[in-house]
């Protein structure tokens, strides 16, 4: 079965975003608190979010999608702020991943194919800085 290319780049994204949807789990409470704490929380549930809104690949909505993300990424940076030091670093990051994804996702849509697709390994790393950055240790693909 072939694969639309909105498609493709949406699930290679998700996979993306769900690397690091447990990004802020058990190790939370040891690696800071406060607001560092309180924000890694935030970014868990805006990832969870966003994974839980995939289905909109399967037809239309691509646009609605990337709307989503754009939004996403706009408040996972805004909670890396409030975190500071390296949350913030490496939720920019991600926040950034993920606003490049969504704008591949509204070119491939308006059927623009030479935009070129997202780095999902470097997506991956800098879920995975986030992950660290939020006292996580144990990274597995999926929910």
């Amino acid at each position: 079965m072939r694969m639309s290319a909105t498609k493709l780049v949406g699930v290679l994204a998700v996979g993306g975003a769900l690397f690091t949807s447990t990004a802020c789990g058990p190790l939370g409470d040891i690696a800071g608190g406060g607001a560092k704490d309180e924000a890694c929380k935030n970014i868990e549930t805006e990832l969870r979010g966003i994974a839980s809104s995939s289905p909109s690949f399967t037809g239309g909505g691509t646009d609605q999608t990337a709307n989503e993300w754009l939004d996403a990424a706009s408040k996972i940076r805004s909670e890396g702020e409030n975190a500071g030091g390296d949350v913030q670093s490496a939720a920019s990051a991600f926040a950034t991943d993920l606003e490049t994804v969504a704008n591949s996702l509204k070119q491939l849509s308006s059927g623009n194919l030479s935009g070129g697709t997202p780095n999902i390994s470097q997506m991956q790393q800098h879920g995975q800085e986030l992950g660290e950055a939020c006292g996580y240790s144990g990274f597995r693909m999926g929910g």
